[in-house]
């Protein structure tokens, strides 16, 4: 807008071009800028407001220079005008500023979404475990703080774009480690690591745990089972009935046979015991020998 108003008065109106400069603002007014999607729009509609800034100043100044007198319909009129001016940079701050935030909240939310389908991609295991290294709040924080200070949307797209990269690189490599470490539990003994989750989500290394757990767990399953023989054992049986033999006329009687067991573990020694006590009908006792001092 190129016009500028000109109020000059002593007791009346001297001159004036106000009539002119109302059509020329509302021409100016109804050429502003509509469109705010781009970073050319943003530019255009910041460079807008501070023109409308000037206008109205200008505007204000030209009445505050204007004498006192017969001009107080020349003078509302004016104000009517520096009004328009200030109503309209105020509506297209308010429009501005909102609209290039829900913009900018998308690109924010579109590297968002990505990343968490990226995460669920992998298995539920790996998934579950990748939340609680790279939770939502952790990701959506590093993605806001790459978004401050970027005055445009294409810096701002292309910081949001790096760090959506970096984030995704992480979490590829860092599945990788979750699902081998995840896959060093044994399936039948699943139920001796019940805080897989926060083991496997841990820099402390896994295997020795592991062969902690199973060897007692093995020892613990040996000692039952040998509690379990014993028991057995002390139960009595009764031997089937056994005919004596025509022939011999010989008299059914009862022996006892004994036999000592050298050098062998006390699991081996259990499980010869059990398979002589099924094998002679029970009575077989096991007794660990002394030693002698």
């Amino acid at each position: 807008m190129n016009v500028e108003l000109i109020l000059s008065t002593e007791s009346k109106v001297l001159s004036t071009n106000i009539a002119d400069f109302e059509k020329q603002a509302e021409k100016y007014l109804a050429t502003l800028t509509n469109t705010f999607e781009t970073d050319d729009d943003f530019a255009q509609a910041k460079e807008e407001i501070k023109q409308l800034k000037e206008l109205e100043e200008k505007t204000r100044t030209a009445i505050k220079n204007a004498q006192q007198g017969d001009i107080h319909n020349l003078i509302a009129q004016a104000e009517n005008i520096a009004e328009k001016f200030r109503q309209e940079r105020l509506s297209r701050e308010k429009t501005v500023k909102t609209r290039e935030a829900e913009i900018k909240q998308d690109i924010i939310n579109k590297a968002f979404e990505f990343i968490q389908i990226v995460k669920a991609g992998n298995a539920s295991d790996t998934c579950l475990a990748l939340e609680s290294v790279y939770p939502k709040a952790t990701i959506l924080k590093r993605l806001e703080e790459a978004a401050k200070r970027r005055s445009t949307l294409a810096t701002l797209t292309k910081a949001i774009e790096a760090e959506k990269t970096l984030i995704t690189a992480e979490i590829a490599q860092e599945s990788t480690r979750l699902s081998s470490r995840k896959k060093l539990i044994p399936i039948h003994y699943e139920y001796l690591f019940k805080d897989w989750l926060q083991l496997i989500t841990s820099d402390q290394e896994l295997e020795p745990i592991i062969k902690e757990r199973i060897e007692l767990e093995q020892q613990r399953e040996a000692e039952i089972k040998a509690k379990a023989v014993a028991d057995e054992m002390k139960q009595p049986t009764t031997p089937p009935q056994t005919a004596t033999d025509p022939e011999s006329n010989g008299e059914l009687q009862d022996f006892v046979i004994t036999i000592r067991l050298n050098r062998i573990t006390q699991q081996e020694a259990v499980a010869i015991a059990q398979e002589m006590n099924e094998r002679f009908w029970g009575g077989i006792k096991l007794n660990k020998v002394k030693k002698i001092k």
